[in-house]
């Protein structure tokens, strides 16, 4: 019997009423060839197929007819007869009794199709399958920033807290907010090699320069500020990119859907709907399966942030604080340690900061509410970070860049 056919009988009896020929209970079409129920067609398959360890009937055959209220019987010997005799047979087992539609659509890509390997490849040592990468050299990158770390802040600024000096930095370091006075704005139609490096350097920079203002990170050691400077510039980075798009978004000069970023001496903005990605200077892969590597479309955490951010207006103070938070909190946890303790001295010194221009500046005693809206945005960009790191150990361990950094440790988690 066909599998159409078998499926219509099979339609065709569930549609009825069917008794057990076994028990008598109500039934749910053919089982082993036989109409039985569920119960006695479990039954028959362990029993079938051990029925050597069926004891004999007690009574000589005779207990047949013997039920109980709930249709079991109470020789398992005369049951199994009483199945062989209604026809069940486990030659009859029907093996396309529940067919699976095959009508599925957006079915996931296998990792075979995805790396195009297939498995024997896949599991061999990634030494053996590994091709050749092309290096990325950030010595320039981190010497630049070495001489910023050490000429420090490029003007004085003097100010009641540390908090309240990184505030002020913020202009001076071109990072858009309302205080700062209209640019020219350039709409990027192609993301690609160069505009992801000049991003990447400017950002750098900039965090840098900003961090440059905060005393107590200028007192490190030159090594020891290298060493946070490339663990959290993308931190920064992170809420820069959302408080320049909330403040673009809330000025008119970018729509839904759009990322705006102070470059230089004009704002950039990326339409996500219509820019052109090209990956293909770090990656054999297309964009489409990069996707889950690089998340640069509107769906991407970031941008479902926007709004919120735009809603909540932070000060250049609190925004500061945002950062620095986000940034040393991170910061310690990846390096524990000496490192854990510095971070967490900055932590401290910064809220007692928070606090102080809350009671005193805005007269506002009971601030913990607003303090736990700022905190939820880098509860947010935190989750991001470590779902980030995750997605790049599997590309890493499936070799799904052609590129490899002379300083890994700045990229770990973008």
């Amino acid at each position: 019997m066909d599998l159409i056919a078998s499926t219509s009988i099979l339609s065709q009896e569930e549609s009825s009423e069917l008794i057990c020929a076994v028990c008598s209970q109500p039934a749910r079409g053919r089982h082993f060839g036989a109409v039985a129920c569920r119960a006695c067609a479990a039954f028959f398959r362990r029993a079938d197929a051990a029925k050597t360890t069926v004891k004999p009937c007690k009574k000589g055959g005779n207990c047949q007819n013997l039920l109980n209220n709930n249709g079991w019987f109470d020789c398992k010997f005369c049951r199994l007869q009483k199945c062989y005799e209604i026809g069940m047979n486990s030659a009859n087992f029907q093996f396309d009794r529940d067919p699976i539609s095959t009508k599925l659509t957006n079915v996931p890509n296998s990792m075979e199709g995805f790396l195009g390997r297939p498995h024997c490849v896949i599991f061999v040592d990634p030494e053996v399958v590994r091709c050749e990468k092309d290096l990325i050299d950030c010595t320039d990158l981190l010497r630049k920033a070495g001489r910023i770390l050490k000429e420090g802040s490029e003007s004085p600024l003097y100010t009641k807290s540390n908090l309240q000096k990184l505030a002020e930095a913020l202009q001076k370091i071109d990072i858009c907010h309302d205080s700062s006075p209209s640019q020219p704005v350039k709409l990027v139609t192609k993301y690609g090699k160069e505009e992801v490096f000049s991003f990447f350097e400017q950002d750098f920079l900039k965090a840098t320069r900003w961090f440059t203002y905060f005393d107590e990170f200028q007192d490190l050691d030159q090594e020891q500020k290298l060493e946070l400077i490339q663990a959290i510039w993308h931190v920064w980075s992170r809420l820069y990119k959302l408080s320049t798009s909330a403040i673009g978004k809330r000025r008119q000069i970018c729509e839904d859907k759009m990322l705006m970023i102070s470059h230089g001496s004009e704002y950039t903005v990326m339409d996500l709907t219509k820019i052109e990605f090209d990956f293909s200077w770090c990656t054999k892969y297309t964009n489409e399966q990069m996707q889950h590597f690089i998340d640069n479309t509107q769906n991407s955490f970031l941008y479902k942030l926007v709004d919120y951010m735009m809603d909540l207006k932070p000060s250049d103070v609190e925004l500061s604080f945002m950062i620095c938070q986000a940034c040393f909190h991170y910061a310690g946890q990846r390096f524990h340690g000496k490192m854990l303790e510095i971070c967490e001295n900055f932590q401290q010194k910064l809220a007692d900061e928070l606090h102080e221009f809350y009671v005193d500046e805005w007269r506002m005693p009971n601030y913990s509410g607003r303090l736990s809206q700022l905190l939820r945005i880098n509860n947010r960009i935190r989750e991001d970070i470590w779902k980030c790191r995750k997605k790049q150990e599997i590309a890493e361990i499936f070799d799904v860049y052609s590129i490899q950094y002379s300083h890994p440790d700045i990229f770990k988690d973008i």
